[in-house]
C-alpha cells in the first residue's frame, strides 16, 4: 500500500507546488501595484491641496474626499493636512476639508473614527467670548503664561464679543468624548490664575451635531480677571 501512494502524494505535492508558487508571486506582485497606486494617488492629492492656485486646491480636495470614502488614507495624512489647511493662507481650505471629510463619514463609517483621532493629534481650538476688552487681553496673557508644553497643544481661532448673565467664567463641552480634555483646559487655566466651571453641552442634539471634535468655547462672565491681568 505504500510503495502504491507514495508517489501519488509526491506527484501532488509537486502539483501544489507548481500552481502555488505562481499565484503567490502573482498575489505579491498585485499588492505592491495596489500599494504603489494608494502612494501615488496621495502623492498627487498633497500635490494639489498645496498648489498655489486654488481651483487645483478645490481639485484637491475633491481627491481628498475620494480617497478618504475608499479607506486609502491614513490618520497621520489626515493629520498633518488638517496641520497645513490651519496654518493655511487659504481660509477657505480648512472648511473645505473638514466638508470633505464629513461628507466621506457619511459613506464610511471609519472615516469618522479616523477624523477624530486626527484632531486629537492637532492642538485643541478655543473661541473665546468676552464681555470687553479687558477680558479680551486677559486671555492673551494668561495663554503666555502657560507652561509651553500647554500653551502648544491650545489655538485660539477668534474671539467674539458676547454679553450674557452668568458671573462665573464657563469652558463649554460640546461632545461627551471632549469632556476628559476640557477638565485638562480648565485646570490649565487654573494654574495661571483663572478659574473656569465646566459646563457640558453634549446633551444638546443642537449643540453636538454640528461641534467639531477638540473644539471648546471660554465665555467671560462677569467675575474679575484674575490679578495676573492687571499687572
Amino acid at each position: 500500500m505504500t510503495t502504491v501512494h507514495r508517489p501519488f502524494r509526491e506527484t501532488l505535492v509537486q502539483l501544489l507546488a507548481t500552481v502555488m508558487i505562481p499565484l503567490s508571486v502573482a498575489g505579491t506582485g498585485l499588492y505592491y501595484t495596489r500599494w504603489q497606486q494608494n502612494l501615488n494617488d496621495l502623492k498627487t492629492m498633497i500635490d494639489l491641496v498645496s498648489d498655489q492656485n486654488p481651483e487645483r486646491r478645490k481639485y484637491g480636495v475633491a481627491m481628498f474626499e475620494y480617497l478618504l470614502k475608499n479607506d486609502k488614507v491614513p490618520v497621520e495624512f489626515i493629520a498633518a493636512q488638517l496641520a497645513y489647511a490651519n496654518s493655511s493662507a487659504d481660509k477657505e481650505l480648512l472648511p473645505l476639508m473638514e466638508q470633505a471629510l464629513l461628507k466621506a463619514s457619511a459613506q464610511n463609517s471609519k472615516v469618522e473614527i479616523t477624523y477624530r483621532e486626527a484632531l486629537e493629534r492637532l492642538p485643541s481650538r478655543l473661541f473665546v467670548h468676552t464681555q470687553d476688552d479687558t477680558q479680551r487681553l486677559c486671555i492673551r496673557t494668561l495663554i503666555g503664561k502657560m507652561r509651553d508644553v500647554d500653551s502648544t497643544g491650545l489655538v485660539v481661532p477668534g474671539f467674539a464679543r458676547a454679553t450674557w448673565s452668568g458671573t462665573q467664567h464657563e469652558l463649554r463641552v460640546f461632545l461627551k468624548s471632549d469632556e476628559p480634555r476640557g477638565q485638562e483646559l480648565a485646570k490649565m487655566f487654573t494654574d495661571v490664575g483663572l478659574r473656569v466651571t465646566v459646563k457640558d453641552l453634549s446633551d444638546l442634539e443642537s449643540s453636538a451635531a454640528k461641534a467639531r471634535p477638540n473644539t471648546f468655547e471660554l465665555w467671560f462672565g462677569t467675575d474679575p480677571v484674575p490679578a495676573a491681568c492687571k499687572v
